[in-house]
């Protein structure tokens, strides 16, 4: 009986440890170092920015903020319901509405249209 299940593969992990240590980057600390240097402001920041701040500035001053001719809404938008009101199924005959099997059906069931 085997002691430790994994004597098999510990010839394989250290290979495959020697192969990482071989291709890993080399430790350099001076690359730390570098990285904590303060950064200076870039030119969009220092220039850029103001720049089309004082041209959005600039052209909402110039464009006029009032529109030149009101129009009332109500006489813009076209008129919707304007035709005279008629009954809702004038137009329908009163046997449209029946169906062969309607003489089944009690006389206060049936549905009786105007």
């Amino acid at each position: 009986m085997k002691t430790d299940p994994d004597h098999d593969l510990r010839p394989f992990f250290q290979a495959q440890r020697r192969a990482d240590h071989s291709e890993a980057p080399l430790w350099n600390p001076r690359l730390l170092e570098s990285a904590h240097k303060p950064k200076q402001a870039s030119w969009i920041l220092r220039v850029g920015l103001p720049a089309t701040a004082a041209a959005v500035l600039a052209v909402s001053l110039w464009m006029p903020s009032t529109p030149t001719s009101q129009t009332h809404l109500s006489e813009a938008l076209p008129v919707l319901l304007d035709a005279p009101s008629e009954p809702l199924f004038a137009s329908l005959e009163p046997s449209a509405f029946t169906s062969p099997s309607d003489f089944l059906l009690p006389a206060h069931l049936s549905i009786q249209l105007p």
